[in-house]
C-alpha cells in the first residue's frame, strides 16, 4: 500500500523537468539543422544571382575589353560587402566562355560560371543582343 500511495502522490516541477531535460535538446538540434538549411539556400540564391549579374554585365558592355574589367568590378563591389572573415573563406572566382570569338558578337551564346569557396558553383547563360 505505501508504494501506491508514493505513486499516486502529485509531483510538482515534474513537468517542467521534463520538458527541459527530453524536448529542449531536439528543439535545439532541430533548430541548429533549420539554420543550416536556410544558410546553405541563401548562400545558392547569392551565387545564382551574382553569376546572373555577371553574365550580363558581360553581354551588355561596349567591347570585349570593358566587358572583362565590368566583370572584375562587379566580383569586387560584391566581395567588398563581404565580411573579412567570409571574404576569406570563401573565395569568389569568375569564368566567362563564349560560343564563338569575338565574345560579343551579335547572337552569341556567354556562360558565366562563378565558384564560391569550394563547394558551391552556378552558373548563367545570356545571348549577346542580335542588333548590337
Amino acid at each position: 500500500m505505501s508504494i501506491t500511495k508514493k505513486l499516486s502522490k502529485k509531483s510538482n516541477g515534474s513537468a517542467i523537468t521534463e520538458f527541459l531535460v527530453f524536448t529542449l535538446p531536439f528543439f535545439t538540434a532541430f533548430l541548429i539543422l533549420i539554420t543550416l538549411v536556410q544558410y546553405k539556400a541563401i548562400s545558392i540564391s547569392e551565387s545564382n544571382n551574382l553569376a546572373r549579374q555577371v553574365v550580363r554585365a558581360f553581354v551588355t558592355s561596349p567591347s570585349d575589353q570593358l566587358a572583362f574589367f565590368r566583370v572584375n568590378q562587379l566580383l569586387e563591389l560584391y566581395q567588398n560587402s563581404l565580411s573579412p572573415a567570409a571574404k576569406s573563406a570563401r573565395p569568389i572566382t569568375a569564368d566567362i566562355k563564349c560560343q564563338s570569338y569575338p565574345c560579343l558578337s551579335p547572337g552569341n551564346k556567354v556562360t558565366a560560371t562563378i565558384s564560391v569557396g569550394s563547394d558551391q558553383r552556378s552558373s548563367a547563360t545570356e545571348f549577346v543582343d542580335l542588333w548590337r
